[in-house]
């Protein structure tokens, strides 16, 4: 049994006992990763699962470095983190509160000095909450990435940062909410102030080493020492391919300083792994602080909850889960599932990300990645036990398995305008062919495409198909 036909498994058959006649789950785990991770043009990519059991199961694809020599990419190598280094600061003011060191609904004028374009009335809990409508200095004013590129060798402070990069408010404090990173900044000095220790000392005093993590920097103001780091793939010169960033030359510190305490952390998927359980499970924080942490700011009435450094998204299971996601060059996924007691991260070294609509774009980036290895998981504990597993309803297609005609029934209830047009895509996101609908159950001919795994999408609704 090939590694892409068992992959296809975990979405296609009913939920029996095929994956404990099969393989073990970490076998079926790698099977899955493996049979992804070939499918996709990734520089690199690892992942890292902490099971319910306390085990943990990792494992890495492709490379590390290509200049000055091909490196391969284990699952020990560090990359940036991004924003989840937003959770590890918000933990940490958490902790500073529980130690009565400052409460979170004090304002940040009572710690920080007067910053151009940022209320002092704003609180702690605002920043972290991202209630303060203050503009967002990367993703808000051009000028500080042009300013980065041209200096891109340069260790940024906050302070020079919070005073020159920061434009007008996009709302009046407290009267909306909106991701910005320049709370994060904010929050980073605030521990500085109320501390007098820079704010990564007191992160790892208050989270990284309580928990055991060895694997977590904040680079480059920390040393990851002997540990390997990978190098960062983007495309440099706009030719369409990316290239290895600090095997040009180019230091990595200063993109990641630029992020600061909103997002200069590097890690690997076991430590990202070990830090969802940890602070969602209830091992580190009092309950009080985790409920505070998983208060619901954003109230957008979508299951989208915001809380403190952390969020909860909606998915097909309708899981429970927290956690955070990081985008700086390096992108990565990190969250807990309360309910299953285990905890994902998946990251990747290459800055691109699929898109639907570009075939160019890889075939599966870290989020394709995720949403595998969750299903995997789910699939198997769901055989492994009398839990029933049933993900949001969608395009019905039987047989399936096919290899001439297969019938599509929409779910009951579904509101439908006939006719509808069906679209079917190949694994890497190809549209292969199109169908016109005329009715709730209609019939498909898939004789025409090569054995494999398609995709088929009508209505607002997807289903899985394996044509043999």
């Amino acid at each position: 049994m090939n590694h892409v036909f068992l992959f296809l498994l975990l979405f296609l058959l009913p939920t029996t006992s095929v994956f404990s006649q099969i393989k073990p789950l970490p076998e079926v785990l790698d099977q899955v990763f493996d049979s992804i991770t070939t499918l996709t043009d990734l520089k690199g990519a690892n992942a890292a699962m902490l099971l319910p059991d306390g085990s943990l199961w990792k494992r890495a694809h492709g490379v590390a470095a290509e200049l000055p020599a091909v490196e391969p990419l284990t699952t020990e190598h560090l990359m940036g983190i991004a924003s989840i280094t937003k959770s590890f600061v918000a933990v940490t003011l958490l902790r500073l509160q529980e130690q009565n060191v400052l409460d979170l609904d004090d304002s940040i004028g009572q710690y920080l000095p007067a910053y151009p374009n940022i209320s002092g009335a704003a609180t702690v809990r605002q920043l972290l909450s991202h209630r303060t409508g203050f503009s967002d200095y990367i993703d808000e004013n051009p000028a500080t990435l042009n300013e980065f590129f041209a200096h891109i060798d340069s260790v940024w402070s906050a302070d020079t940062l919070l005073a020159h990069y920061i434009l007008a408010p996009n709302f009046p404090v407290d009267s909306a909410w909106s991701y910005s990173n320049t709370n994060y900044l904010l929050a980073g000095r605030v521990i500085e102030s109320v501390t007098g220790k820079p704010w990564y000392e007191v992160v790892r005093e208050q989270v990284i080493t309580p928990l055991g993590l060895t694997h977590t920097f904040a680079y480059p103001w920390e040393s990851p020492g002997q540990q390997p780091f990978s190098h960062v793939f983007f495309d440099l010169d706009g030719d369409g391919l990316v290239d290895d960033f600090q095997g040009q030359g180019l230091p990595i510190g200063g993109i990641l300083s630029l992020a600061a305490s909103g997002g200069s952390y590097s890690s690997n998927p076991e430590d990202l792994a070990r830090f969802s359980e940890r602070i969602y499970g209830g091992h580190l924080l009092s309950a009080a602080s985790l409920a505070e942490m998983q208060t619901d700011f954003v109230q957008d009435g979508m299951g989208h909850i915001a809380g403190l450094g952390t969020f909860s998204f909606p998915d097909a299971y309708n899981l429970e889960n927290w956690g955070h996601d990081g985008d700086l060059v390096y992108k990565s996924i990190a969250r807990y599932y309360p309910t299953e007691n285990m905890s994902l991260a998946v990251q990747q070294n290459d800055n691109r990300f699929h898109n639907d609509d570009d075939p160019t774009s890889p075939a599966y980036d870290a989020g394709g990645i995720y949403d595998a290895l969750l299903d995997a998981f789910l699939q198997f504990s769901a055989s492994s036990s009398t839990t029933e597993r049933t993900q949001s309803p969608g395009l019905a297609v039987s047989p399936n398995p096919c290899h001439a005609v297969c019938q599509i029934t929409f779910p009951e209830n579904a509101q439908l305008a006939f006719p509808l047009v069906c679209t079917a895509t190949d694994a890497a996101g190809r549209v292969v062919f199109s169908k016109t609908l005329e009715n709730r159950l209609d019939e498909i001919s898939v004789s025409g495409l090569l054995p494999g795994f398609y995709v088929l999408r009508a209505g607002g609704f997807s289903g899985k198909i394996l044509v043999e």
